[in-house]
């Protein structure tokens, strides 16, 4: 199936990137233009079932925007907790009363959940290679999305202060004993792992970023990243993009990001041959990172 054509990124200031489509007649004018033909290609590539569910007969997802959605309290939404035992990994449904010195938050992208970004990040490992207590929440919405900026899904168009979540929850690890705390994010994850950073870097040490970028206009915070861009991603693209119609916004070159994030530390690193998948190597090269002890820059 051929890739969906997508709008050319227009060159401009950095900060001057498109965020969601205010309007049904603008998101009609995206669409009008486009051929059904791979538009589903471009929601599965962001990290959830879509694709698979296509493939499978079910219904495809709507040239709509999710709908809009109540917020949850904290105690409400799920979480998978997995922590080492030894050679084990136990998995919970709540945190123990007291956890290990280091959390990691993993976020999974749009469309997603946390048992698959718990596989596809390999977070067993994580928890294993560093004694860590691994965390995994879940985005609201029918289709699990995060309030990232301007992405994604039905947590953005409800504005939903997953920010105020993430900070609430990596304060609960550190009153159970954490003393580091790392968040790792695919794709629409990262990009609220990079929102955090962005606007509370006080409560996290590091983060790591597959996929993902940073979707706010601004990011004054001073933080440490990992980030793995897919040479060939056609979701988050390298380049940039003014419009995935899906998403119904656009996404910066990952050369800007230096200029988004001037008070960052940033180490980007871009994977030759790689899509929008979680490449092969790529949870390790994440667990090689975050074992050496990465810190808020100085």
């Amino acid at each position: 199936m051929p890739r969906p054509p997508r709008s050319p990124r227009t060159p401009g200031p950095a900060l001057a990137r498109p965020r969601l489509l205010a309007g049904v007649v603008a998101v009609a004018l995206a669409l009008v233009a486009l051929p059904t033909t791979g538009l589903l290609q471009l929601p599965g590539a962001l990290g959830g079932d879509l694709r698979e569910g296509a493939a499978a007969g079910t219904d495809p997802p709507a040239l709509v925007p999710d709908p809009v959605v109540e917020a949850v309290p904290d105690a409400e939404r799920p979480l998978l907790v997995l922590r080492a035992e030894g050679d084990d990994v136990v998995r919970a449904a709540e945190l123990p009363g007291t956890v290990a010195r280091t959390a990691v938050l993993v976020l999974h992208g749009y469309t997603s959940s946390a048992a698959q970004a718990a596989e596809r990040l390999d977070a067993p490992a994580l928890g294993r290679d560093l004694d860590a207590v691994v965390v995994l929440p879940t985005g609201l919405g029918e289709r699990p999305s995060w309030a990232a900026g301007s992405c994604c899904g039905s947590a953005a168009r409800s504005d939903v202060d997953d920010v105020g979540y993430l900070s609430r929850l990596l304060a609960d690890l550190r009153a159970r004993g954490a003393e580091r705390a790392y968040v790792v994010g695919y794709s629409n994850g990262g990009m609220l792992a990079y929102r955090l950073a962005c606007e509370r870097p006080e409560v996290v040490d590091a983060i790591a970023v597959v996929n993902g970028t940073v979707a706010v206009p601004t990011c004054p915070g001073a933080f440490t990243a990992l980030h793995l861009a897919g040479a060939e991603d056609d979701a988050v693209p390298v380049d940039g993009v003014d419009l995935v119609p899906f998403l119904f916004t656009g996404f910066p070159a990952l050369a800007d990001l230096p200029a988004l994030a001037p008070a960052a530390d940033l180490d980007v690193r871009v994977l030759p041959g790689v899509g929008h998948e979680v490449a092969p190597g790529v949870p390790a090269t994440v667990r090689r990172w975050l074992a050496a002890g990465p810190t808020p820059p100085a």
